[in-house]
């Protein structure tokens, strides 16, 4: 049976610790956190909420010591927001708790800081970790699942120590967006062609964690191809997503979504998103589809494999 996997980049403003943005957009943010928990209850889709451990604060008054952003984080608020809405998220943690559908949480580190930033040694990795384990365990989550900012995955053995089992990986197309745009640019004008996301095979690797690779990011490319195919009158991320549900319907293989709340910016981003939802509970209904969180998927693979150390890149 195919599984599919949608992982969410929760962050809010730490997402955007090395720039500024604005009030409007962190509020919108955080009224797409609540969105996505009604859109998926109503359609009954669990997913992985990767929240950045800050988070899962109510108040921080710390110096933030080694950060990159130095003394901004927890101390700026931007006009019309507060602090604490913009570096503190306790409330929005709980829209995902008190959700109908039982959701995975799972940690994006403590305060985003990329994991290959100059200033991330072992020292500073295992704080970022470590603190993120904390703040959720103080909330009652034990974190099995990471996602590391901006998908810079180093410090894995520092994860396994910590007791986590699992993280979304990179699969062997690492530019999978800008591939499936090349392959989209060669469609001819009499033939549309069918540009697959990643159907991707999770596994435990040497450090035995379970990699369950990314397929596709949701909201990566519109501008380099929104005009070019939008004669054919369908959201091109929608057409690409349902390719791959057809595909991953009855396969052992997993197609793994993600995206950011912050990405829902216009009515049209939340309907691509609807539609994806929409598409991929009615495949659920008729076929060999089901929906999981990245660490149910983690728990299959290591019940029903031996572990395979597959040759990586990643250090």
């Amino acid at each position: 049976m195919g599984t599919i996997v949608l992982s969410l980049d929760a962050e809010l403003g730490w997402g955007f610790h090395d720039e500024a943005v604005s009030e409007s957009f962190l509020q919108d943010t955080r009224r797409n956190w609540r969105r996505l928990c009604e859109l998926f209850d109503t359609y009954e889709i669990p997913a992985t909420w990767a929240v950045t451990g800050h988070l899962f604060l109510n108040s921080c008054s710390t110096a933030h010591r080694n950060h990159p952003a130095g003394e901004r984080c927890c101390q700026e608020s931007v006009e019309g927001l507060a602090a604490n809405d913009i570096w503190c998220g306790a409330e929005l943690v709980r829209e995902i708790e008190t959700a109908a559908v039982d959701h995975e949480i799972a940690g994006h580190g403590f305060t985003h800081v990329h994991f290959d930033h100059e200033r991330m040694d072992e020292e500073f990795a295992t704080r970022e970790i470590e603190n993120c384990v904390q703040a959720a365990e103080r909330r009652g989550h034990d974190l099995t699942s990471f996602v590391f900012p901006v998908n810079r995955i180093r410090h894995r053995d520092t994860l396994e120590a910590h007791g986590f089992d699992c993280y979304r990986g990179t699969n062997q197309l690492r530019d999978s967006q800008s591939t499936l745009v090349r392959q989209l640019t060669k469609v001819s004008s009499a033939v549309v062609g069918k540009p697959t996301p990643p159907i991707v095979d999770p596994y435990v690797d040497e450090y035995g964690l379970v990699n369950v690779p990314a397929s596709i990011y949701l909201f990566n490319f519109d501008a380099e191809y929104k005009k070019p195919f939008s004669a054919f009158g369908e959201d091109p991320v929608v057409r690409q997503v349902k390719f791959g549900v057809d595909r991953v319907a009855g396969t052992d293989g997993v197609l793994h979504l993600w995206l950011h709340p912050h990405n829902l910016q216009t009515p049209a981003h939340y309907q691509r998103l609807r539609s994806i939802i929409r598409y991929i509970d009615r495949r659920r209904r008729t076929d060999d589809v089901r929906v999981e969180t990245m660490a149910t998927v983690a728990d299959r693979v290591r019940r029903e494999s031996r572990p395979r150390h597959k040759s990586t890149t990643l250090p």
